[in-house]
């Protein structure tokens, strides 16, 4: 089972973006990966993604348990997302075994000024796309901390950037990038990357279509033993948006 959204249609609310949040796949029935949207305040959108540690009911009582954490927490301080993330990992450590963690990115997006500002602790850096001259360059959302839930306490580190009209946000769990063939050869995010850039100009659904169809004949029915997630954001042109 692959934890979703309690309110899945934020996304669908949000004027600024398109998104797409239908690509996840459980690989042995119960797992623990998770994604969620948040509506906050002043139209703002909060994006969440993460993956815990180990497999079955454990983990996925872990991440409910971070689920209820980061959704308690994030109205709390709405541009401390370094703080709440701190909160969110004591929370966790405090509500899981001494063995489990997670990684987890959180971001808000503020529509007002086209800024995402996001902490990443310990998960595989989203990217985000930028068209350029026909180009896309890609920026890694790199800067957070560790992993929550192993820590009793930890200080995380928060960034700031810029969405330009245009842009595609592609979150992902280790599932897509470490996704293995017969061979034992992984995906990679090399192969992602140029995936995307082959379909940015599609919707965000047929973006994670793209991601999967390819992802799958690269491992060509080999059995994966790691859940696959996939959160695709596109922000939208007009004034204002």
């Amino acid at each position: 089972m692959v934890i979703k959204p309690i309110l899945a249609e934020e996304i669908s609310k949000n004027p600024c973006c398109s998104g797409n949040r239908e690509g996840l796949r459980s690989a042995l029935g119960v797992g623990g990966d998770y994604y969620d949207f948040l509506a906050l305040p002043a139209g703002k959108l909060g994006i969440a993604i993460g993956d815990v540690s180990g497999k079955g009911i454990a983990a996925a009582l872990t991440m409910a348990s971070l689920q209820a954490s980061l959704r308690s927490e994030a109205t709390r301080a709405p541009d401390n997302l370094a703080g709440m993330m701190s909160n969110v990992n004591r929370l966790v450590y405090e509500a899981s075994a001494s063995n489990r963690y997670a990684t987890f990115f959180y971001g808000q997006y503020d529509p007002a000024s086209r800024q995402l500002t996001y902490v990443n602790a310990g998960h595989n850096p989203p990217m985000l796309f930028h068209c350029s001259d026909g180009e896309w360059p890609v920026c890694r959302l790199e800067t957070g901390g560790t992993v929550v839930g192993l820590l009793e306490s930890f200080s995380y580190e928060q960034a700031t950037l810029t969405i330009a009209p245009g842009d595609i946000l592609i979150a992902f769990t280790d599932g897509i990038s470490e996704a293995m063939n017969d061979a034992q050869d992984e995906f990679g995010e090399d192969r992602l990357i140029e995936t995307i850039k082959r379909c940015a100009v599609l919707s965000p659904a047929e973006i994670i279509a793209c991601i999967m169809r390819t992802a799958d004949a690269f491992v060509a029915g080999a059995k994966q033993n790691d859940d696959m997630t996939l959160v695709v954001l596109c922000a939208q042109t007009g004034t204002g948006k």
